[in-house]
């Protein structure tokens, strides 16, 4: 019969032994990631930090730093109506891209989790606008949105209606921009919602039906409320890209003054401005504080989700 000390000290012996050797898989996990973590903020949180410090000074392209201003390139910025304008647009680009993009995506998700003949084929089909070249689209989308001559004017005319001016009405022009967001996004919104909706539980869709719920009922009631953290998190990433989205408004309109994202803004105020570099990494910084907040009450809607 083996001795209750001696076995004591052996677990103890052996739990020591566990434990050291933990903080060394630790310490050479630690030692490993480094030169990538040094990589990586060299790469991104440097460039940010110096557009963070032209903010503060005088300077161009050509000659970034001509002294210290303090907060003058911020006042410009604000007192400008060229970014009021573009955050109004930023605003209702982004809110309207992420709704139609995600009802779309959340759509034809629920339809593609039935069976149906060809799936796998209309899969496919459907992920082709993300992974179309955005100089390719938007110069497609711009061709039938044209004036009377596009595709979309010739629909309209055919069958009686007034031709739509969509890049000469400040208000169409918006319409435009968010139709081909959303079309360029919605893939991405579907790919998720897909993988999301086949991990939930059928059960509990079952128990429903037993219990008399008709479809929109068992949507809202139980698929929702599941698929919500990641339709939080979508919302997220895609108010956050839809914010960052230079190519789009750009190429769609032609860089028309009334389809002018906060990016677009910043990056024509940094080449074009008078002291263009400092107004523009103002306004750079602007835009990222308003990301920021809208990340937080974003997350704060995912953990409500209840994906703590």
């Amino acid at each position: 019969m083996s001795n209750p000390a001696t076995t004591a000290v052996v677990v103890k012996k052996r739990a020591a032994s566990g434990d050291a050797q933990a903080r060394r898989d630790r310490m050479l996990s630690i030692n490993l990631a480094i030169p990538s973590i040094v990589l990586l903020g060299f790469a991104q949180i440097w460039p940010m930090l110096q557009g963070i410090m032209y903010s503060f000074q005088k300077g161009v392209m050509a000659k970034p730093s001509q002294g210290w201003i303090g907060l003058t390139n911020y006042g410009k910025v604000l007192a400008d109506p060229g970014f009021w304008s573009a955050v109004r647009f930023t605003i209702m680009f982004a809110i309207g891209g992420v709704l139609l993009s995600y009802l779309l995506g959340l759509g034809l998700a629920l339809l593609l989790m039935k069976p149906m003949p060809m799936r796998g084929f209309i899969r496919v089909g459907l992920i082709l606008p993300w992974v179309v070249p955005p100089i390719v689209g938007m110069t497609a989308w711009r061709w039938m949105l044209q004036d009377q001559s596009g595709a979309v004017n010739q629909v309209l005319m055919a069958i009686g209606l007034h031709p739509i001016y969509f890049f000469n009405d400040p208000k169409w022009t918006v319409v435009a921009a968010i139709i081909a967001k959303a079309w360029r996004s919605f893939p991405f919104m579907l790919v998720s919602l897909m993988a999301t909706l086949s991990a939930l539980d059928d059960q509990l869709l079952e128990a429903a039906a037993i219990d008399g719920a008709n479809a929109w009922k068992k949507f809202w009631h139980v698929t929702f409320p599941q698929i919500l953290p990641m339709s939080a998190i979508l919302w997220v990433l895609m108010t956050i890209w839809s914010v960052n989205d230079y190519e789009t408004p750009y190429l769609l309109t032609n860089n028309s003054a009334n389809a002018r994202t906060m990016m677009v803004y910043t990056f024509d105020t940094s080449i074009f401005g008078t002291n263009g570099l400092g107004t523009g990494s103002a306004s750079a910084v602007l835009t990222l504080l308003v990301l920021g907040v809208l990340a937080y009450f974003m997350l704060k809607l995912q953990k409500a989700g209840g994906n703590d």
